[in-house]
């Protein structure tokens, strides 16, 4: 089965609740208790990651990139572009084969997924292969939203920036996805991204104190946002 159009599913709500912020209370409230040693474990997790990522996965089944804020003028950040030029070079030298852009519209206009789209129809890759999704405002939304399309392959190639593979990893992982991670950049450079790396970390910290939390306490609500194993329990 394939998907066209603007994948979006509706059950999901968005922006901040009770949930987000008391997680993020935890989040701030286990790092003064492990006297920042869990944002320590984080942060060297996003480093590996970003090391280790390969900028020329083999044997691709399917494709994913994920969107970035556009600029002014709806136009694709820097980042975004290295995202979407990676992706336009693995087509060529591997496709074809089916590419989901992902990621709405933040600050009105039009969404990244359109504008990503656009981007790669114009340097001359092929319409047919491209499906978008519209409606998530960040990386745990990105992956709920398109889930269906994702659990229709064997595996997705995911393509991000270095700095944010650790955090799409776990993400899509903790929803059970089955995803392989794609470095935008060809080299990894610590300094060029030196401001990204405390954010991440900020990120990625909240995301596992949240769902330590939830698992520990078996809360329902909670496993439903973040993982697979509210899924499970919903459809017993």
């Amino acid at each position: 089965m394939r998907y066209s159009g603007n994948l979006h599913d509706k059950k999901w709500g968005r922006g901040w609740d009770v949930d987000a912020l008391f997680t993020l209370f935890l989040s701030l409230l286990a790092g003064v208790a492990t006297l920042g040693l869990s944002h320590l474990w984080v942060f060297l997790r996003i480093l590996n990651t970003a090391r280790r990522a390969s900028a020329a996965p083999q044997n691709i089944p399917a494709l994913a990139i994920l969107g970035n804020r556009l600029t002014s003028g709806n136009i694709p950040s820097g980042d975004y572009l290295q995202r979407l030029d990676r992706a336009l070079l693995l087509w060529r030298e591997s496709g074809p084969f089916d590419i989901l852009v992902i990621g709405g519209a933040v600050s009105g206009g039009i969404s990244e997924a359109e504008a990503g789209q656009s981007y790669l129809e114009q340097q001359g890759m092929e319409g047919t292969c491209i499906y978008r999704e519209s409606a998530s405002l960040n990386t745990l939304e990105n992956f709920r939203h398109a889930r269906n399309w994702f659990t229709d392959f064997p595996s997705v190639v995911v393509i991000s920036n270095r700095y944010h593979l650790a955090r799409v990893l776990d993400l899509a992982r903790g929803l059970g996805l089955k995803v392989q991670p794609c470095a935008a950049e060809a080299e990894f450079y610590f300094w060029r991204d030196a401001h990204r790396w405390p954010l991440e970390t900020l990120f990625l910290h909240w995301y596992w104190s949240g769902r330590w939390f939830a698992q520990l306490t078996g809360n329902r609500r909670m496993l439903e946002k973040i993982s697979v194993v509210g899924d499970n329990q919903q459809s017993r």
